[in-house]
């Protein structure tokens, strides 16, 4: 058996490639879409706060139906819970898709793939979010609509930067 020499130092790390300017801008697009999304999050818990005696009223029929005992006071409280898991899941959803977005900008491929689905979903959305107009009922649920709205337009164009030649020659780079 042979004992090759090994080399002494520190290993050399692979110099990644600078970022071009459409990731850049693509990335701050992102970050436009999870703050438009914390602000549709707001609307439609204020939505929701709106209209809680008819949700805690359809909680207490739901519940009725299946158990004779069912009390107002618990429906009144699954709502409440209800609201604060919806507010906690949107904002760690917020917080992953800060930590993908980051990714993102130092050209990983997966993190690419990841936002071209979401950003298909968002689009869609917002098209969807188009077509219901007429179903609005107060403010809160026009700012949570018109947020969906912003949040598939700044994707659409988050989505063509970031498959730009530029952006694909990083993202191939920064593979090796």
């Amino acid at each position: 058996m042979t004992n090759y020499p090994r080399p002494m130092g520190v290993v050399p790390v692979p110099h990644r490639p600078p970022m071009p300017e459409d990731i850049r801008t693509a990335r701050q697009l992102w970050w436009g879409i999870i703050g438009f999304g914390v602000v549709q999050l707001v609307g439609t818990v204020l939505t929701s706060l709106q209209q809680r005696d008819d949700l805690d009223q359809r909680m207490f029929d739901q519940g009725k139906a299946g158990d004779p005992n069912f009390a107002m006071a618990t429906a009144e409280l699954l709502v409440s819970l209800m609201l604060v898991v919806m507010v906690l899941a949107g904002l760690a959803l917020a917080a992953g898709a800060f930590a993908v977005v980051h990714q993102f900008g130092r050209g990983k491929l997966w993190a690419r793939a990841v936002l071209t689905v979401l950003a298909v979903w968002l689009v869609l959305g917002a098209v969807a979010a188009l077509l219901a107009l007429d179903a609005v009922t107060g403010v809160a649920s026009l700012v949570a609509g018109g947020a969906a709205i912003v949040q598939g337009v700044l994707a659409g164009g988050a989505l063509f930067l970031s498959f730009r030649p530029d952006s694909t020659n990083y993202f191939q780079k920064s593979v090796r």
